[in-house]
């Protein structure tokens, strides 16, 4: 089943956690050359030859996280190599898989996209002829976990390789909760009563990015869980074994998160509300929760929200139940690189992407700066002086005893996914019934069947 690879990397966590007791600043950048598939072995490019890469990114803020990073290491890479120049172009991740539908109909694809290890995502570029062919050799020092790469993998060839590790949690403002004397919340009773609490005292319960529809489907994911016990029943459902409809599990679920709206235990506005606007009202202290990824460890040290904020943000697991426990997560393997078949200069695209995953650039910043979990092996970057909520974060992964693989909106056609959210939004926004919405899934799954 998909859970396994997240159950290795749990594993794995808790011995870098027993391991790490210092700090370790690590090397200079690698800049290693690539293998080549080439029969002769050579890279046919004189060495300074003026070479250009079009880079398309998901991470549309570069000036904090993840996109800062990226930049970094793209800026980096540059200024080491000065022959070459990385263009970046950067969306959302909904308006970039768009425009990536445009790049694939031309047959125009940037040299390095990046993927996500999914199948309504990545197997149908690679089905066309689309995506190169990478070889595994040429990563080896790069120290991916094990099932790291699986997702970016078909008929045993690789064509992507995975950027992160992600896993859903609650974020909660401490002190928020400790001025209203609300309980954090360790049951799914307490997280309703919590809601009501907040909303009483006029402030936000809990901000989420509804408008963009992403997040939603793997709330649901997690509240189904806590009723039935076991997140393989939403693959039976995937792969045409049952059914949304007719089953009490799923419909409790799907009744206890439309409760939240019909108590405004959700921020005012979230279905309008994108991932910054969701994120922003958390940080600036008009939200007591804030449902979202690992990635967003940041929080603690971003300087655009208040001191009292940033000391005082805190991360929980999703509360349990009497059949869902609080070490059964939602986790998966995130979005990642691969290289545009068509592109003019295959060696050096993959020549970066080794330079970028080089433990001690994109894992060491990752980890270090707060900004997320590597899908690569980074104990020797535990520098003993991670901040609270990063211990937290890496406390709640290396707990885990089930977890859910890929968010359940992305096993499916983009046709599946449009439906999926939509059914969530319409659900949240009360104008759809419970039973209905099942309907709407069992509608989307039918597409895939």
């Amino acid at each position: 089943m998909k859970r396994a690879m997240i159950l290795v990397m749990m594993f794995a966590l808790t011995g870098m956690l027993l391991a790490a007791c210092g700090g370790s600043n690590g090397g200079a950048p690698a800049n290693q050359p690539p293998q080549t598939n080439k029969e002769d072995g050579t890279n046919s490019k004189p060495e300074g030859e003026q070479v250009k890469l079009k880079f398309f990114s998901a991470l549309a803020d570069r000036s904090n996280g993840p996109g800062k990073i990226e930049q970094n290491l793209i800026d980096a890479y540059m200024k080491e190599n000065p022959n070459v120049k990385i263009e970046v172009e950067a969306l959302q991740d909904e308006p970039y898989k768009a425009k990536m539908k445009v790049y694939a109909s031309s047959n125009d694809i940037p040299d390095i996209v990046q993927s996500w290890g999914q199948a309504s995502f990545i197997k149908p570029l690679i089905d066309a002829g689309l995506m190169l062919e990478l070889n595994e050799a040429d990563f080896a020092s790069s120290k991916f976990v094990p099932g790291a790469t699986d997702g970016f993998s078909q008929d045993g060839k690789l064509y992507g390789l995975p950027r992160n590790t992600d896993f859903f949690v609650i974020y909660y403002n401490k002190k928020l909760f400790e001025d209203h004397g609300v309980k954090v919340p360790e049951t799914t009773q307490e997280l309703k009563a919590a809601a009501e609490a907040f909303r009483k005292a006029g402030i936000n319960p809990i901000a989420s990015n509804g408008m963009e529809g992403w997040s939603l489907p793997i709330w649901f994911e997690y509240v189904a869980q806590r009723h039935n016990g076991d997140f393989n029943q939403m693959d039976a459902v995937l792969n045409g074994e049952a059914a949304f409809s007719g089953n009490a599990d799923f419909l409790a679920a799907a009744t206890e998160m439309q409760e939240f709206a019909v108590i405004k235990g959700l921020a005012d506005g979230f279905i309008t509300a994108d991932y910054g606007t969701s994120r922003n009202m958390f940080g600036q202290g008009q939200a007591a929760m804030f449902l979202m990824g690992n990635w967003e460890a940041g929080l603690a040290t971003d300087e655009n929200f208040p001191e009292e904020f940033r000391n005082n943000v805190g991360a929980i697991p999703y509360p349990a139940s009497d059949k869902g426990k609080t070490t059964d997560v939602a986790a998966w393997f995130g979005g990642g690189y691969s290289v545009a078949k068509n592109s003019k200069h295959p060696e050096e695209a993959v020549k970066f992407l080794q330079y970028f995953f080089a433990p001690e650039n994109w894992a060491k910043q990752l980890w270090q700066t707060g900004s997320g979990t590597p899908a690569q092996n980074f104990d020797e970057f535990l520098t003993g002086s991670e901040s609270e909520l990063q211990k937290q974060l890496i406390g709640i992964f290396s707990s885990i005893t089930s977890s859910s693989g890929t968010p359940v909106q992305d096993n499916g056609t983009d046709e599946f996914k449009t439906k999926v959210m939509e059914a969530h939004q319409n659900l949240l926004s009360q104008l759809i019934t419970p039973e209905a919405f099942l309907k709407e899934l069992d509608a989307a799954v039918a597409l895939i069947k």
